[in-house]
């Protein structure tokens, strides 16, 4: 019955909801009863003051007087009155007959000048009696007493109001508390509906409601970018195998040839190890495809994390172009390094980090014609770290500038050089696993320039 959120939630709301009430009828039942004592309390000495003041004025005689008056009230059975000496007997009183048990002693430790109250119950009567005692001068002691039926019966009717009104006030506060939890849960029974559909594999539609609640609303927008996040990464995975059977049956079916080739052929022993070569050389790069395309599904699923320590990006720039000096050199093409005295120190993976540098400095020789110019620029601008790499080869065009970042993707004028169109994929997870951004500006006439952007020491940013 309580296994629903809502069910448990408007369970919860009925205990407190009770607990409340108990504390409130406790409190206010004490306060109204100790209101209607202290009214009994106040007649009780009202009325002790006029006798006190007729003893005063009419000595004892017409005390006793008013005492025999008051015995023939009608309200006889309702209080009495008696008078003691100064040894405690009584020398007048009402009559005694409905009030069979009345307390025969007096502490006199408790004879203050203004009396004392006490309250008795006794099985003799039906309801609880107040009794309130004081000193007339030095010689008589006063004593008057009523029954508190009248207290107690507003007190009964005080108890009924409240258990009616409490059995009304819970039905309709356990109602409106189950229909206020199943409205508040209505944002998470949507976004159960969405995960169940989103496990079945349908990701088409998003969660179009909105709560009043800031916390549903921030669990809808998780879901939902979670959800497009999916779809994404689904699409990617339809990319990437398109592409790899695409771009990986080029080289399997060359391997194919060439084994063919020595199978049919009457080659010579060095034919086949020419053979055996270039299978080896196709195994390579097929291998090299391969393990690149791990590195950046292992990276940007964050489950080869970074090795973070404090690295120098103008030391790693260096290195990466000193390591392309001869193929520079080969190509005539004048390396230009501008670098700040300083070091540009981020908390970064040095492999990975180089990885990327070398990835950009090769794609630059690659494109840049014989005599080209490249020029690495690597600088700390405010809180950042920003290395950038131009060149003046063949530009990218407005068409393929949003794509080259995509796996495997080659603009139509890269096609007749040598890769695999996975350079750029590889520096742009690296980049955004170190909470970095990458940017392309390129022109078909004037050449690409590709620019990273890091956070410096102190100032990195979690990725998310």
């Amino acid at each position: 019955m309580f296994r629903t959120l809502a069910a448990r939630l408007t369970l919860l709301y009925a205990l407190l909801f009770c607990l409340l009430s108990l504390i409130v009828f406790v409190v206010v039942s004490k306060s109204l009863e100790a209101r209607l004592l202290g009214m009994v309390d106040l007649e009780l000495r009202e009325e002790a003051e006029e006798f006190a003041n007729i003893l005063k004025v009419g000595g004892l005689s017409v005390l006793k007087q008013q005492v025999q008056l008051e015995s023939e009230g009608e309200d006889v059975g309702e209080i009495f009155i008696r008078v003691f000496d100064v040894e405690h007997n009584s020398i007048s009183s009402t009559d005694l007959k409905a009030w069979p048990v009345l307390p025969d002693d007096f502490d006199l430790s408790r004879q203050a000048k203004d009396g004392w109250f006490e309250t008795l119950s006794d099985p003799a009567y039906a309801n609880s009696v107040r009794i309130y005692s004081r000193p007339l001068g030095d010689s008589y002691t006063f004593q008057m007493g009523t029954f508190l039926s009248e207290n107690e019966i507003l007190m009964e009717h005080f108890r009924r109001t409240f258990a009616t009104t409490f059995s009304a006030v819970l039905l309709l506060g356990v109602t409106i508390g189950f229909f206020v939890a199943r409205g508040a849960l209505t944002g998470v029974q949507k976004v159960r509906e969405a995960a169940d559909r989103i496990s079945c594999g349908d990701l088409t539609g998003e969660i179009t409601f909105q709560d009043r609640a800031e916390e549903i609303n921030s669990l809808i927008s998780s879901v939902n970018h979670m959800q497009k996040k999916i779809k994404t990464l689904i699409q990617e995975l339809q990319d990437v195998t398109n592409n790899i059977a695409h771009d990986l049956r080029s080289p399997v079916t060359r391997m194919r040839g060439l084994a063919e080739t020595s199978l049919t052929g009457e080659e010579t022993l060095e034919d086949y190890r020419g053979l055996a070569g270039a299978v080896v050389e196709e195994c390579d790069s097929l291998v090299g495809v391969i393990n690149t395309m791990l590195e950046i599904a292992e990276t940007d699923a964050g489950v080869k994390p970074l090795v973070l320590q404090p690295v120098d990006v103008a030391e790693i720039v260096r290195d990466v172009v000193e390591l392309y000096s001869v193929v520079a050199e080969d190509k005539e093409i004048h390396v230009a390094l501008k670098i700040t005295a300083q070091p540009l120190i981020v908390e970064g993976d040095r492999r990975r980090l180089q990885r990327a540098f070398a990835n950009l400095l090769d794609n630059a020789l690659k494109f840049t014609p014989m005599g080209g110019r490249v020029l690495l620029d690597a600088r700390q601008d405010e809180e950042r770290v920003v290395v950038s790499v131009t060149d003046n080869g063949m530009g990218i065009s407005s068409v393929d500038l949003s794509h080259v970042c995509e796996r495997f993707y080659r603009a139509d004028r890269s096609r007749s050089s040598p890769g695999t169109g996975l350079g750029l994929s590889l520096v742009q997870s690296i980049v955004r696993a170190h909470a970095g951004d990458l940017q392309l500006v390129s022109d078909e006439t004037t050449g690409t320039q590709v620019t990273i952007r890091l956070n410096a020491s102190g100032n990195r940013q979690t990725v998310s």
